[in-house]
């Protein structure tokens, strides 16, 4: 499936839960877990649709080459901050958006060739760290337990499509004779301008009054998509690799 059906899919879901949408929201309520005769049910009428907060969350990045005698150099550490939007539909169940400013690192080693200061073509290992900067908007079902005292648990699942803002390349190429050559540069024109990603997440809130939480958890990105579109100058052979990546969350909802 290509990406652009992927992103039509997402619109269309978005655009026929909301016309579907019905005026039973989420309960956004006490801490308090009694239960009284008024409201045996145990849930508070009190009904909030969109909650909206913010989150920070350092995540751990890798990639996943496909390019022949093209290997992965190590997971590395970046850090996604963004706004966080739950749109409730059903009693524990809302469609988690927003937008997040992902930064994303990896790094490949592979052989290669460069035009060294002589003019001369020279072949060698290429050492590369990819420094990216990506816009996301996630779309993801969020389904939520009950509350047990001021904590409920939490696990989501969905589509997100990120838009590349930035992308540089740190290189180090070790000549098979000669000084090695090392090169920062902005790398734009050898990626693709969409990360299209599966996102799956669980975590735990923390009911700190009747409409404010705090969220913590785990979410993982797996790319369904090639981001790379340089060609290999030694091997002709088109670069592809995917990017993936876990993330720690945390946060706070309004």
């Amino acid at each position: 499936m290509k990406i652009y059906q992927i992103i039509l899919l997402q619109a269309i879901f978005l655009t026929t839960l909301f016309s579907l949408q019905q005026p039973a929201y989420a309960q956004i309520g006490s801490y308090d877990p009694g239960i009284n005769q008024e409201n045996p049910s145990g849930r508070n009428n009190s009904r909030v649709p969109l909650k909206l907060g913010l989150k920070i969350a350092p995540n751990l990045a890798w990639m996943n080459p496909s390019t022949k005698d093209y290997s992965s150099d190590g997971v590395r550490l970046g850090t996604t901050i963004g706004l966080v939007g739950d749109i409730y539909f059903a009693d524990q169940y809302a469609i988690s958006t927003g937008f997040n400013f992902i930064f994303l690192n990896g790094k490949l080693s592979y052989r290669d060739s460069r035009l060294v200061h002589d003019d001369t073509v020279v072949n060698g290992q290429v050492s590369r760290k990819y420094n990216f900067l990506y816009l996301e908007i996630p779309v993801m079902i969020k389904m939520s337990t009950r509350k047990f005292g001021r904590f409920s648990f939490f696990g989501q699942v969905g589509l997100g499509t990120g838009f590349r803002v930035k992308a540089t390349v740190k290189e180090h190429f070790e000549p098979d004779s000669g000084e090695p050559l090392d090169q920062k540069y902005d790398y734009d024109s050898g990626t693709t301008l969409i990360r299209e990603s599966i996102l799956v997440g669980i975590g735990s809130q923390f009911h700190l009054d009747k409409s404010t939480m705090l969220f913590f958890g785990m979410n993982y990105s797996n790319s369904l998509n090639n981001i790379l579109t340089g060609v290999n100058s030694l091997s002709k052979s088109n670069e592809k690799s995917m990017f993936n990546y876990v993330e720690l969350n945390l946060g706070v909802l309004f």
